[in-house]
């Protein structure tokens, strides 16, 4: 037999009963089968008015009482308990996820006996029932006791009444009373040591709530109003690797806890100044622990008052909030990089909509004009809209909203093309020094050139903007390193294998630890309104990852930085087939051509006509279908764009499919986060089609989806 049972089955005669009173049934429930194998009648009310009839009804001998709940909350109904002579004695223990100090407080000063905190274990519970039944059972024994007591203390004094008269009648009857006098002596020695039982019971209750107090995973404490720690728990304690001795009898701001700061001292000094004037204080804090390891604490300060409104005592409390901060910080930092996202995938939207445009009528007009300076404007507008349409690319990427289209990159040119450019833009103060150690395989890696580009005019800029007041060398190397068990301890997103490390230093004004620590926030720069957004390392941080690789920083203020960033090495060869050299095939198909966009739709149709290709063209895609539906056999081909009011093109491709299952469809959309390439092909329709895109790039995904010819476009092929 357990605890709980021989409590239950001992007490008084008959078994406990327990009234639960909580507005949740589901809690109702779930204490209920915590007490379902005790042996203890359980009662439950669902609202303080109905407990307390129930109570003055039943006279249970323990009420589990929540706080918070409809009509009178859980003081209330514990104070108007406390009024009632029929329930006034019965022990209350509140039950309820209001953790703070004060409201601990405040249930033991409306009646409680204790207060179990939700979510709670079971045997707590358990515990804490039997401690407070036993406690109950006690008392009753203890007045039970005292009863007896007046009763033969009354008793007694008749006797010695009786006893005087008949000693002033019969000197005889002397010896009976004295016998009478000693019986009663012999009950009352009896009574001293039920008194003896009862004493060591309650010191025995007084070492569980001890037990119960140095458990808790809050740090707790009570002091003077004048600041001298009285009492402290083991969490506590050990929060710092310390012992009683050392602290109790010392002011508050003078322990080890605060002794790593003197501006935290005097704040502590001042707190309990506050506190002591009756007012409650909290703050969040940094506490330096077991080996100097520093971690962030809710600490409050709770004065304890007497009913004239006296300070009696203090109560500091400490919460570690150390794993809470930090999940904080990530996820604000994960809402900054979804807003990123959704901003991007707008801007791309738009953004590759205008640069369709842009590409089309660009190439249109080199066709028409044979002017040669003419034609060499108009391929450097080509150019310039290809990097841009890289850019919007690399921007997807970064906020996640776009896959890579990797191919093999030597490094080392990349650098040499990115140090000309710094070259032209630097102050001749700062010196530029390259090195090269890789193997004779060469530093190839699987990579975005233009993203790779991007991440080295980034680091050179920010090795410049360091050296801009007083010069120095701006170092870029390149080699050959092993992912080993120790890089990877270091660098978590690495797995074991051949990388190129990427290296970029600087001899600048280096950075302090707590500048390194947020370098690769975005939005956070060191730099003056115009020089800088904050942005560019972010953006660098997020292309490596991508990539499988990992990033770095090394930094001594005054003597220069140093980045240190690994790329995933790869040693295939190179071959690259330009698309400028395949040949445009055309065709006399018709096309039925969709965007809502006007200039995109006559762009389509007039390129689309340059190949030879019959062509309807509109602007709605609730058109397209009528026009579709009329006659299904009147068109070969439909190129839709994705986005558009009325039916988006996946649903106007699903419409089309279900009049010609087989029905060729090509999907075109600038950004789009509802569809991919894979969920085009799986909907099935034939391509999908990325904007910007160029006469060529329509040229080949018609034939594709016509013909099932996919000709070779301008990509790098491994071989």
């Amino acid at each position: 037999m357990n605890a709980h049972a021989q409590i239950s089955t001992t007490y008084g005669g008959h078994k406990p009963v327990i009234l639960t009173v909580d507005d949740d049934v589901n809690n109702l429930s779930v204490v209920r089968d915590c007490l379902v194998e005790c042996n203890y009648t359980i009662l439950v009310a669902e609202d303080g008015e109905s407990a307390i009839q129930r109570a003055d009804y039943a006279r249970p001998d323990l009420i589990l009482l929540d706080v918070m709940m409809p009509g009178i909350d859980g003081y209330e109904t514990c104070r108007r308990l406390k009024l009632l002579e029929g329930t006034k004695d019965i022990p209350v223990i509140f039950m309820t996820a209001l953790a703070e100090t004060g409201h601990k407080v405040k249930g033991l000063t409306v009646g409680a006996v204790d207060y179990i905190t939700k979510p709670f274990q079971r045997e707590e519970l358990l515990a804490r029932i039997g401690v407070h039944l036993h406690n109950r059972e006690l008392t009753r024994k203890l007045q039970e006791a005292n009863n007896n007591l007046e009763r033969r203390v009354e008793e007694r004094t008749t006797d010695l009444s009786i006893a005087n008269r008949q000693l002033e009648d019969e000197i005889a009857e002397r010896q009976a009373t004295q016998e009478s006098l000693q019986e009663q002596a012999a009950r009352l020695e009896e009574e001293i040591e039920d008194r003896e039982i009862v004493q060591e019971a309650l010191r025995q209750s007084e070492l569980k709530f001890r037990a119960i107090f140095n458990q808790t995973f809050q740090m707790i404490g009570l002091l003077t109003p004048e600041g001298v720690l009285l009492e402290v728990n083991k969490t506590a304690l050990d929060f710092c690797g310390i012992n009683e001795s050392a602290v109790l009898g010392r002011h508050f701001w003078e322990t080890p806890w605060w002794s790593h700061s003197k501006a935290l001292q005097d704040k502590i000094r001042n707190a309990v100044k506050e506190a002591a004037s009756g007012n409650f204080v909290r703050f969040e804090t940094e506490h330096q622990g077991l080996n100097g390891k520093h971690s962030a604490i809710d600490f409050s300060l709770k004065p304890i008052l007497d009913k004239d409104g006296n300070v009696l005592i203090l109560i500091p409390e400490g919460r570690d909030i150390t794993t809470s901060k930090k999940l904080e910080r990530e996820l604000r930092q994960s809402q900054k990089m979804e807003a990123i996202g959704t901003l991007a995938g707008g801007i791309a939207h738009d953004f590759n909509n205008i640069l369709t445009a842009i590409i089309g009528y660009t190439g249109l007009a080199k066709c028409k004009l044979t002017n040669d300076a003419a034609q060499r404007d108009l391929e450097r507008v080509l150019v310039a809209s290809e990097r841009a349409r890289d850019l919007v690319n690399g921007i997807l990427v970064f906020s996640r909203q776009s896959e890579l289209e990797r191919k093999p990159v030597q490094v080392g040119p990349v650098i040499e093309e990115v140090l000309k450019l710094l070259r032209s833009t630097l102050p001749t103060t700062v010196e530029i020094h390259q090195q090269n150690t890789t193997l004779p395989d060469g530093c190839t890696v699987l990579a975005d050139e233009t993203q790779l580009h991007q991440v080295l005019m980034n680091m050179g800029t920010n090795a410049a903007h360091a050296m801009r007041t007083k010069g120095g060398i701006l170092n870029v190397s390149v080699s050959d390193i092993t992912a080993d068990a120790a890089l990877i301890a270091l660098h978590s997103d690495l797995t074991p294998g051949a990388y190129v490390l990427l290296e970029v230093s600087d001899t600048g004004h280096g950075m302090h630890r707590a500048v390194k620590e947020r370098i690769f926030d975005p939005y956070f720069t060191t730099k003056k309104i115009g020089e800088g957004t904050g942005m560019g390392l972010a953006v660098v941080q997020g292309i490596v990852k991508s990539h499988g690789g990992a990033i770095s920083a090394y930094s001594v203020p005054g003597k220069g930085t140093t980045f240190k960033i690994y790329f995933p090495k790869i040693a295939d060869e190179i071959t690259h087939i330009n698309k400028a050299d395949v040949p445009l095939r055309g065709g006399a198909e018709r096309i039925l051509f969709v965007d809502d966009e006007t200039v995109l739709v006559e762009l389509g149709q007039e390129l689309l006509e340059s190949l030879g290709y019959f062509v309807t063209a509109t602007s709605s895609s609730v058109e397209a279908l009528n026009l579709f539906r009329s006659d299904p056999y009147a068109f070969d081909l439909v190129i839709t764009d994705m986005t558009m009011p009325g039916l988006s093109g996946k649903e106007l491709a699903l419409e089309l499919i279900d009049v010609r299952p087989d029905f060729p469809i090509i999907l075109c959309t600038g950004f789009s986060e509802s569809i991919n390439k894979k969920q085009a092909r799986e909907t099935g329709i034939s391509d999908f089609v990325l904007k910007p895109y160029s006469v060529t790039d329509l040229d080949i995904s018609i034939r594709r989806a016509l013909v099932g010819v996919v000709p070779m476009t301008g990509v790098d092929v491994l071989t």
